[in-house]
């Protein structure tokens, strides 16, 4: 498989500005490669555009955005997106979605008796309602909490806040909205008839989203797991580690494509 083109999609909360200086290395490392960077709708530069609770629409409204075919990688909300695009896309044949690569995102997000790793919603409605009343301090506090002790990361977090800030910030009704997409998302029977590479990154440190929410999603879409011990955000604070995956990862559609060609 050919891959020139590369999408990112970025989480709740963010836009896509929070891929800069990541999306830069992926363009120094894969020069031959396209990275186009997405925002979902209410975020960014379309913030002026209403967002949705369905996730439906929202996985719609990003693959009118993107090249029409590309790897998607998805990071957290951005990560189910990029999960229900291809989903759409297979519904569809129309294979825009050549691959993913999902960073701390699984098919689900809320805890229930039968999915024990997801998270309790209530917390992220106190969030929800600490960045409505100051996105900028919340936003700051946010990404160094990703960022941890290391140096060099919370550098990126510090730069990453600068340049999401450019852009109008989220609205109310945008961020609720977002919450309430994250409740109702359950994407698990149909990623299980999904059938594309996946690559799956599970930070084993990750608070945000479980670490075994993420090897579940890896089990139900019979993709390649990678563990890296790091938070939710590794773009910020293990990029080369990232980027080194990521690479791998591009090396293996390359080699199945000519695998298939020899047959």
């Amino acid at each position: 498989m050919t891959i020139k083109n590369v999408v990112l999609v970025h989480g709740w909360g963010l836009n896509k500005a929070i891929w800069s200086s990541y999306a830069d290395s992926l363009r120094e490392h894969l020069p031959e490669i396209k990275v186009h960077l997405l925002d979902i709708p209410g975020y960014g530069e379309m913030a002026h555009k209403p967002s949705s609770s369905n996730i439906r629409v929202l996985a719609q409204q990003c693959l009118s955005q993107a090249p029409e075919q590309a790897l998607w990688v998805g990071w957290s909300l951005g990560g189910m997106i990029a999960m229900q695009a291809a989903i759409m896309d297979q519904e569809q044949s129309s294979n825009r979605v050549q691959a993913l690569q999902l960073i701390n995102a699984a098919p689900k997000f809320v805890a229930s008796t039968d999915w024990p790793s997801g998270v309790d919603i209530a917390i992220f409605r106190k969030f929800c309602d600490s960045l409505a009343s100051d996105y900028e301090k919340t936003l700051g506090q946010f990404l160094l909490l990703q960022a941890g002790k290391t140096t060099d990361a919370r550098k990126l977090a510090r730069e990453a806040q600068v340049k999401i800030s450019e852009y109008d910030n989220p609205s109310q009704n945008t961020l609720e909205q977002g919450i309430e997409c994250l409740a109702a998302i359950d994407l698990r029977e149909e990623l299980a008839v999904l059938s594309l590479p996946v690559q799956v990154v599970c930070g084993t440190l990750d608070r945000v989203a479980m670490p075994e929410t993420c090897r579940a999603s890896a089990q139900l879409l019979s993709a390649e797991l990678v563990e890296m011990q790091c938070g939710h955000a590794p773009f910020l604070t293990h990029p080369d580690v990232l980027i080194e995956r990521f690479v791998s990862f591009i090396e293996q559609l390359k080699l199945q494509k000519e695998a298939s060609l020899a047959v």
